[in-house]
């Protein structure tokens, strides 16, 4: 490897480092970031043959897997638990809201402050049945991030494959 791989390669492992403790900790990029040091890392090594391009597109769709499991299984897991739309759409405001407020940890405060009240005030002050609800949208956020967080993993191993057959080898 060149020098200017090496480097190349230094920057990408900590961005993707970065990425990686993003699906634990709330305020930081996730998946994406992981990708976005593999890119980096194309422009500044080069993307020779045909590995690098192989473990691009991926990487790309690992991203996209990891972006719709963000966004989905919280939600999808509050709607078995009996969570009205309402209730998931107040949960995504105040988690908006919550992000900006609290960091890093406001935005999973805020959604779950907002499912509870909402599914409280929807089942006549019923509060083990938002609770019931609540519990399975924070079932399904954990359940987000050990996937996220797996895919991760494979994500810069795929990328560490790259590095050392197709640049080291």
């Amino acid at each position: 490897m060149t020098q200017m791989e090496i480097v190349a390669a230094l920057i990408a492992l900590a961005l993707m480092l970065a990425g990686l403790a993003g699906v634990v900790v709330p305020v930081l990029p996730d998946v994406w970031l992981i990708w976005l040091g593999a890119l980096v890392f194309g422009l500044l090594a080069g993307f020779d043959g045909w590995l690098g391009g192989v473990i691009m597109v991926l990487l790309s769709l690992l991203t996209l897997v990891g972006v719709l499991l963000d966004l989905t299984l919280g939600s999808a897991a509050a709607k078995r638990g009996g969570a009205s739309w309402q209730a998931i759409a107040a949960s995504l405001g105040l988690a908006l809201v919550g992000f900006f407020v609290l960091p890093p940890f406001g935005a999973l405060l805020g959604a779950v402050a907002g499912l509870f009240a909402v599914e409280y005030v929807r089942r006549g002050h019923n509060a083990q049945e938002a609770l019931t609800a609540v519990k399975h949208y924070v079932a399904g956020c954990g359940w987000s991030v050990v996937l996220r967080f797996g895919l991760g993993v494979l994500m810069i191993g795929l990328w560490g494959v790259w590095v050392w057959a197709g640049k080291g080898g």
